[in-house]
């Protein structure tokens, strides 16, 4: 009995209706490729279950040793802390951290396509990122583990951050600290390919609030792009309403502190005269004595890359969507 011949790279192009130059481009230039022609050549690499030659050479070893990880803005502490997390059950293990930064939702579809094509990774963690159907399609398919962080996806391991509650908890304690003028200063989720944490934080602030009889007024709401200049001015107006709110609630610990720090140059005592709390609990939050909801960064970050290493030994066990837990940790800003 006949052995049948592995699909070539001409066998797609057929398929797809396109030239072998161009399926090579999707293979390692995807950017260059029309979204069209990307799309049936992914397609068609699907159906004829095509693997390059050298991937297919690379495959027979089994493993890459390397685990990828895709996040939005990982240059933020937050980020930084679950990369940290990540990297501490990765290292003793002997696998490569590579990160791939995203711009845009075009490189976040790009990256996913190439990597579930010619497969590069051993593993794919996502940080804080929203991927469209088809793109959960493909990986759904993919020869390697994926695992989503502040993501609660079906078929998928997942580590959830409830940021609803998160914003809940930040309202009720500072409500049990007799605050009744509550105010709230965050970040516009304006990336299409981010998890909105922001509106889901203020949400779950202004839905406890709001159970107690208490409107929170619009003069003491900011959501704004987290530039300096356009964060600056923001609290800047923030602070010059007529009255002032007595706590505030920020979407993050970088935020906390620049409101905490134009505050005091304007001559407003925190936490005599606004209550501040921050999100995240980064490492420099405690070092300023930041209140702050703490989302267990390190943990979550552990949590994914222990889930992708265990997926890996047992492809077929059942899917895991764990929470990790959120807790207040009061210091100065709140005392």
């Amino acid at each position: 009995m006949k052995t049948a011949k592995p699909s070539t790279i001409y066998d797609v192009a057929r398929l797809a209706g396109v030239s072998s130059a161009t399926v090579s481009r999707v293979l390692n230039e995807p950017d260059k490729v029309g979204e069209d022609k990307r799309l049936k050549v992914l397609n068609a690499i699907k159906e004829l279950n095509f693997v390059p030659k050298a991937d297919a050479v690379a495959n027979a070893r089994k493993s890459y040793r390397k685990i990828g990880v895709i996040a939005p803005f990982f240059t933020q502490p937050s980020f930084m802390e679950r990369l940290r997390g990540i990297a501490r059950v990765l290292a003793p293990e002997h696998y490569e951290l590579v990160i791939y930064s995203i711009d845009s939702t075009e490189d976040l579809n790009n990256y996913v396509s190439t990597m579930v094509t010619t497969r590069r990774v051993d593993g794919l963690i996502f940080l804080c990122v929203h991927l469209e159907r088809f793109v959960l399609d493909l990986l759904h398919d993919a020869e390697f583990p994926v695992c989503f962080v502040e993501n609660d996806l079906d078929n998928f391991d997942c580590v959830n951050i409830h940021n609803l509650l998160g914003g809940q908890k930040a309202a009720q304690f500072l409500y049990e600290q007799g605050c009744r003028r509550p105010g709230f200063i965050g970040e516009q989720s304006r990336l299409s390919y981010a998890v909105s944490a922001t509106e889901d934080r203020f949400r779950g602030f202004k839905f406890y609030f709001a159970n107690q009889g208490i409107v929170i007024q619009p003069e003491h709401v900011w959501i704004g792009e987290f530039t300096d200049q356009q964060l600056d001015k923001g609290i800047a107006d923030f602070l010059a309403a007529k009255t002032l709110p007595d706590c505030v609630f920020c979407s993050s610990d970088l935020i906390a502190a620049r409101f905490v720090h134009l505050a005091r140059e304007a001559g407003i005592l925190v936490p005599k005269d606004i209550k501040v709390l921050g999100f995240d609990n980064v490492d420099i939050s405690g070092y300023i004595g930041l209140s702050t909801v703490n989302q267990n960064l390190d943990m979550s970050g552990k949590a994914a890359a222990d889930l992708v290493l265990a997926r890996m030994k047992e492809p077929s066990r059942p899917v895991v969507n764990m929470n990790v837990p959120l807790d207040i940790i009061e210091r100065e800003t709140t005392r």
